[in-house]
């Protein structure tokens, strides 16, 4: 049932550009592993961003070997499930901290200590910021053009397209929020290992110019 959700953002630096982002796997198999990558690799995109709830079952040091193994430059952080000092391998893991890369700032949060203004240190170029968790985003300041987030499933069970429960405290479900804020629904399950209307996601971002 796995698809792929696409959403548009206006990002001169990036534009005509593509990115995946992914999160909240909660592996269970490894063959599961495998067919998000292959998901993910389908995509073609110039940039890979991880946002964190690796595995629930699945040995650590498996799911971050096949994670690594895809055809674009990964960025990832860490979510409250990922606890395990394994994940610290994690390709380009963001750790309140941030990468330049082309032409951009990469920058990510701690889920449990999350410290903007260390995670943005000496940022100069334009900045997309990973947090596993969306509530943050209105905190972050406005020099950081687009925020990455996962953490709700997108509630995992929605009634008229919208989450019937979300754990965030903005009521946030999945989507492009609004032109600084897209959510991926996730690739898996927590808690309850099913989902009602609300299949699980990777989700594509392609970068259009800015309007006027």
């Amino acid at each position: 049932m796995l698809r792929t959700t696409e959403y548009e953002i206006e990002f001169n630096e990036l534009a005509g550009k593509r990115a995946v982002l992914a999160g909240d796997f909660h592996f269970r198999n490894k063959n599961r592993v495998r067919k998000v990558v292959e998901k993910i690799n389908e995509q073609n995109a110039d940039y890979i961003f991880y946002i964190g709830d690796y595995t629930e079952s699945v040995p650590e040091k498996y799911v971050i070997e096949k994670l690594s193994k895809v055809n674009a430059p990964v960025f990832s952080v860490l979510g409250n499930h990922d606890l395990s000092e394994e994940f610290s391998k994690l390709p380009n893991l963001l750790n309140n901290s941030n990468l330049e890369k082309d032409t951009i700032t990469v920058a990510g949060l701690n889920y449990y200590t999350p410290d903007i203004s260390k995670a943005l240190e000496n940022a100069s170029k334009p900045i997309i910021l990973l947090s596993h968790n969306p509530d943050i985003y209105k905190k972050v300041p406005k020099k950081v053009k687009l925020i990455l987030s996962g953490h709700t499933h997108g509630g995992q069970v929605t009634l008229f397209g919208k989450p019937f429960v979300t754990i965030s405290k903005y009521k946030f479900g999945k989507g492009k929020i609004n032109k600084r804020l897209v959510i991926t629904g996730g690739t898996g399950t927590s808690i309850i290992p099913a989902r009602l209307f609300n299949p699980p996601e990777i989700t594509i971002i392609k970068f259009i110019p800015e309007k006027e």
